[in-house]
């Protein structure tokens, strides 16, 4: 099972919904229904691969207008395959009506309303059980596995713009910023990063999944520090065996061209230690020579050794 197929069956068994199912429900319908026309009468579909979440919708219709009449479909055998829920033309208007999806004016004329009635969401935690809806209906969730270097990805889509504005604002109240963008003729809502997604399934009851998440998150971070150290300890023992060739060959230069008891006898000293441990790093010619060196002062003199054998290279040729 994917983490995003988690998420939403998390959501399904949670209590976001208590109390405000008449939210969730139009979030639903919004992001995985169709209305149909047929016979100058409206009704609506829901459309999906997730038939967990038909017999979900079905409940709630059940527990919110009882005198409906829904046709759920047997479970396919394949997880893949799409499935659809009808309800009779009558119970399909009124639950249209009553979730602000259509509306009438004074005149009686009917339109309809890709957001839903306003007056769903103006309480916090319907909000999210309406975000949760949409969700379920219209959302994905990416997240990368072992040893990849994908990102985190979640997102909804929505035939409106209108919609997927409201979703931006909804989430942006809990201070997760999304953005959008258009892609075919769908809205597409996004959001980047493994904290941000998991406060935005927190919101929408999956609790459970947030706290999976974090701890994910938590044993990547630590991978990539333990990673990024132990590159920058191999880099730094090259560059140290780097530096020390380069101060061998330059004791050698010296030693074949002058003789090193031509050096001044701090040079000298620290050209005979080094040619005595060439594998010392200067914190260790530090504690060779008793401490009472610092590893900047082995380290210049070092230098002068390797610059005098360039000069001394140089003069040579």
């Amino acid at each position: 099972m994917t983490f995003s197929s988690k998420v939403k069956t998390e959501i399904l068994s949670s209590s976001i919904a208590v109390g405000n199912e008449l939210s969730m429900l139009c979030g639903i319908i919004l992001s995985a229904g169709t209305i149909v026309i047929s016979n100058k009468q409206m009704s609506f579909n829901i459309t999906t691969e997730n038939y967990a979440l038909l017999v979900y919708t079905k409940k709630i219709i059940n527990k919110l207008f009882p005198q409906a009449q829904i046709e759920l479909p047997a479970k396919p055998k394949t997880a893949k395959h799409r499935v659809v829920l009808t309800t009779d033309t009558v119970s399909a208007q009124d639950i249209l009506f009553d979730c602000g999806i259509l509306t009438r004016d004074e005149f009686g004329r009917i339109s309809i309303s890709l957001v839903g009635d306003p007056h769903l969401i103006i309480e916090r935690e319907a909000k999210f059980a309406y975000l949760a809806g949409t969700f379920l209906g219209g959302g994905s969730i990416s997240i990368p596995q072992e040893n990849q270097s994908s990102g985190y990805h979640m997102e909804w889509s929505f035939a409106s713009s209108n919609q997927a504005n409201l979703v931006c604002s909804i989430l942006a109240e809990e201070d997760i910023f999304a953005k959008m963008f258009e892609r075919g003729d769908n809205f597409v809502v996004y959001i980047k990063g493994g904290e941000k997604i998991g406060n935005a399934i927190a919101l929408m009851g999956a609790s459970s999944c947030y706290l999976n998440l974090e701890s994910q998150i938590v044993d990547r971070q630590m991978r990539n520090l333990v990673n990024r150290q132990s590159n920058c300890i191999s880099a730094n023992i090259d560059k140290a065996v780097s530096a020390g060739l380069k101060q061998l060959e330059a004791i050698n230069e010296i030693e074949r061209t002058i003789g090193l008891e031509k050096l001044p006898a701090s040079l000298k000293e620290i050209a005979e230690i080094r040619k005595a441990n060439p594998e010392a790093t200067l914190s260790d010619l530090v504690e060779i020579m008793g401490n009472t060196i610092t590893k900047s002062a082995i380290n210049l003199r070092l230098r002068k050794i390797v610059q005098l054998a360039k000069e001394l290279g140089d003069g040579n040729d």
